[in-house]
């Protein structure tokens, strides 16, 4: 069997009052009933202090959520499915607007203002983390009292060390009524900046709650 390429490198439609598309890198388009042809190219304009601004945000947190894209895309499954967009754009979106502060050049990420699931399953109450020999414990309010709370939901826990750029995280911890689990974390030689968060999300992973923050630590072995 044989494979043929074929690279396009033009596509138009005639009309009977001229050509409209692109060649080259000349494109040929209607403007208010009017033919207007312009090239297109790489600007020489140096970008604008807004522009900067915004690829310094993109970038700030394409890093961070890229780090922890398996766990934003079940956390943010429930909001991607309505707002019908992939569950990373959905959490881009959402972090981009309210988790970075600052001014130009200076943005940085305010962690205790992340989010990484959004949904509407109800918060759980008293949710606590601590460090342990082993790891971070995390402790939480088992009660099933408010509507949408299910025994069977399951604790989402996540560790992520922003120095490093890295993240230790657990997406199927215990269940609810175990009021407690542990995050297992590497060791270090030296003492690491860690921000914590937790979140809960149904065994059929349909619905899931606002993720929690549960503040930040010094990690260290112990």
């Amino acid at each position: 069997m044989f494979i043929i390429k074929i690279k396009i490198m033009a596509s138009s439609k005639r009309r009977s009052d001229g050509f409209i598309g692109r060649t080259g890198n000349t494109v040929v388009y209607l403007l208010n009933g009017k033919l207007v042809k312009r090239e297109i190219g790489v600007t020489t304009k140096p970008p604008t202090i807004p522009q900067l601004a915004s690829r310094q945000i993109t970038g700030i947190t394409a890093q961070f959520l890229g780090t922890i894209k398996e766990f934003i895309n079940l956390g943010f499954k429930q909001e991607a499915e309505r707002a019908k967009r992939s569950a990373y754009i959905s959490a881009t979106s959402y972090n981009r607007l309210n988790a970075i502060t600052g001014a130009y050049p200076d943005y940085k990420i305010d962690y205790s203002r992340v989010l990484l699931s959004k949904g509407n399953k109800p918060k759980t109450e008293n949710v606590k983390m601590e460090p342990q020999v082993e790891g971070l414990r995390f402790t939480w309010d088992p009660s099933l009292s408010d509507s949408g709370k299910r025994w069977t939901d399951q604790v989402m826990m996540m560790a992520y060390l922003p120095e490093l750029n890295e993240a230790v995280y657990l997406l199927n911890g215990a269940r609810r009524t175990a009021g407690q689990d542990i995050l297992v974390m590497p060791q270090f030689r030296e003492p690491v900046i860690v921000e914590t968060y937790v979140s809960f999300i149904a065994a059929n992973h349909k619905s899931v709650s606002d993720s929690i923050y549960t503040g930040q630590v010094l990690w260290k072995s112990f």
